[in-house]
């Protein structure tokens, strides 16, 4: 076992964690009249929540969450909940169903096998849309994907946007953040990651609107670009878009902003050129050798390499 200190221990479960990452797309019993009652508990009139699901952490949705948020529309993270990991609760949402029907079996049949599900989640979604204006959409966000499969069961009225990001450049990333971390369980979340992205998206890919599997290495080359197929996907005005804003983004936690050995979570100005992608090129013979070994399959699978003769 890997000696953590107390800045990383709470990471240890959450980013390694090994649970909800085998798709099933079988979240039980949910009666139809529990998603109609999760439209009428969060509102028919509001419009699609965005929850932005980020690979793993270090994928890049502060970044992206910051873009989006210029959008004239977009209220994000209200009550200033920066992250809202509640899709990676299923297993104790769907085990206090259980204790519910154990309490009083005569309810066992008389509701879905699963129905707190969509009511749970709805009502999360009514609620952080209580102080937002009609004309307002919410955008909010996590980096897992632990339970992507069930995103349908617990938010059936809202979109999904996933945010890819390149194996290598994530692994990076959190041992330069977290370098008490061991670099082989780093690649083992990532493509325990990327098969559940991968699994999600040609089961989601089907939905015509409301779902879009993006990269951060886009949203970082042609933002322009990024912001205008975000818009298009999610039934946003992409004219009323402050363009000229762009530049103007802070960086939140870049791993190499870093101050004395820690990463600054506070707005940082973006440097001259700053160019997150790519870093991984500096690695050594042994840690390519290790990420090919563990997640370079999931790699080529997710299109950012052809081969493994890097």
């Amino acid at each position: 076992m890997v000696n953590l200190t107390d800045n990383v221990k709470k990471y240890w479960k959450y980013v390694f964690d090994t649970r909800g990452f085998t798709p099933t797309f079988d979240p039980g019993s949910i009666s139809d009249r529990a998603f109609e009652s999760a439209r009428q508990i969060r509102g028919n009139s509001r419009p699609p929540a965005i929850i932005l699901h980020g690979i793993m952490p270090r994928a890049g949705t502060v970044y992206v969450g910051e873009l989006l948020r210029l959008h004239p529309r977009i209220e994000a993270f209200p009550y200033r909940l920066w992250e809202i990991p509640f899709l990676q609760l299923t297993d104790e949402m769907v085990d206090l169903q259980r204790s519910f029907f154990l309490g009083y079996r005569h309810n066992i049949g008389k509701l879905g096998a699963n129905d707190f599900l969509p009511l749970f989640g709805a009502a999360l979604i009514a609620h952080l849309y209580s102080g937002i204006g009609d004309d307002r959409r919410l955008l909010i966000k996590v980096p897992s994907v632990q339970y992507l499969d069930w995103f349908s069961a617990l938010f059936p009225h809202e979109h999904l946007l996933v945010l890819t990001r390149d194996g290598r450049d994530v692994a990076q990333s959190t041992i330069h953040t977290w370098p008490q971390l061991r670099f082989s369980f780093v690649c083992r979340r990532w493509k325990r990651s990327a098969r559940m992205v991968l699994e999600c998206h040609k089961r989601y890919s089907e939905k015509s609107e409301g779902y879009w599997l993006a990269r951060f290495e886009d949203a970082v080359r042609d933002p322009v670009t990024f912001v205008k197929s975000a818009c298009e996907r999610f039934g946003l005005d992409e004219t009323t878009y402050p363009y000229d804003q762009i530049d103007t983004i802070s960086l939140h936690g870049s791993s190499s902003v870093k101050n004395q050995g820690a990463v600054d979570w506070h707005a940082t100005a973006k440097p001259q050129g700053f160019n997150p992608t790519g870093r991984w090129q500096q690695w050594s013979a042994g840690k390519k050798r290790t990420f090919k070994r563990i997640a370079g399959q999931a790699l080529m699978d997710l299109g950012y390499c052809d081969n493994l003769d890097w």
